[in-house]
């Protein structure tokens, strides 16, 4: 648009030039109007220039833009994920802490319990590996054990009569630790239920030295105890003494 304006501004000065002398040369034409034809094309490559440099830069711009939106979209997706993820932690702590309330209430007297069921699972010489038999044990004692609301398990772990006594107590605690292990990790037994204690070689199953008696005391006892439901009459005396106070 700017160059063409240049250009009837040129014309115009010319034809104004052959009305008003009517002697208007080609030399003249020459020196003087060439001249402003150049500055007009000089003006107009620089603007056309500095257009370009300016949508350049707004493209740049542009650019920025999206990429700060992607980064606030990123924040924002990270923010919900650990908000979702906080309430769940929240949430499991808050259950915990219920559940460990409600056994801590529930307890009371070690008297009111009486073993419900029980477990021996045994062991190779010298290991801690649980096999599939020995699982298939566990599991009907966790079945068993988590369908009652008052209850708490017990780990005993043993050995042989071979080695020394400090390998025995290691290692009668570490068959202990694999049956809690697969109780709470494989049948989500709450681990505040379970008490475990590794006792070595002092009790064998057999005080003989044979193959057979010694694979008897390699072993872990697992013992559940239960006690009966408590009354719904005590529940709701509680309930009402509690607000009384």
């Amino acid at each position: 648009m700017r160059k063409q304006l240049g250009r009837i501004m040129t014309v115009g000065t010319l034809a104004s030039l052959v009305v008003l002398g009517g002697c208007a040369t080609k030399g003249y034409v020459r020196k003087n109007v060439e001249p402003v034809n150049t500055k007009v094309d000089t003006v107009d490559q620089k603007y056309d220039k500095k257009t370009a440099e300016q949508q350049a830069e707004l493209g740049k711009t542009n650019q920025h833009l999206e990429e700060t939106d992607k980064d606030v979209d990123k924040a924002e997706e990270i923010a919900k994920t650990a908000d979702a993820g906080q309430r769940t932690a929240n949430g499991k702590a808050d259950q915990n802490t219920k559940d460990l309330r409600d056994l801590r209430g529930i307890v009371g007297s070690l008297e009111d319990y009486s073993v419900a069921d029980e477990a021996t699972v045994h062991f190779a010489v010298a290991k801690d590996i649980l096999t599939k038999d020995e699982k298939a044990k566990l599991d009907e004692v966790a079945q068993k054990a988590t369908g009652n609301k008052r209850f708490f398990i017990t780990v005993e772990g043993y050995t042989d009569q071979t080695g020394s006594d400090q390998y025995n107590n290691e290692l009668s605690n570490r068959r202990a630790n694999a049956v809690i292990a697969y109780l709470v990790g494989a049948k989500s037994v709450p681990v505040y239920r379970i008490h475990m204690i590794g006792l070595g070689k002092s009790k064998l199953v057999d005080e003989g030295k044979g193959r057979e008696a010694r694979a008897q005391s390699r072993r872990v006892e697992v013992k559940v105890y239960s006690a009966k439901p408590l009354p719904e009459s005590a529940g709701m005396s509680s309930s009402t003494g509690n607000g009384a106070r």
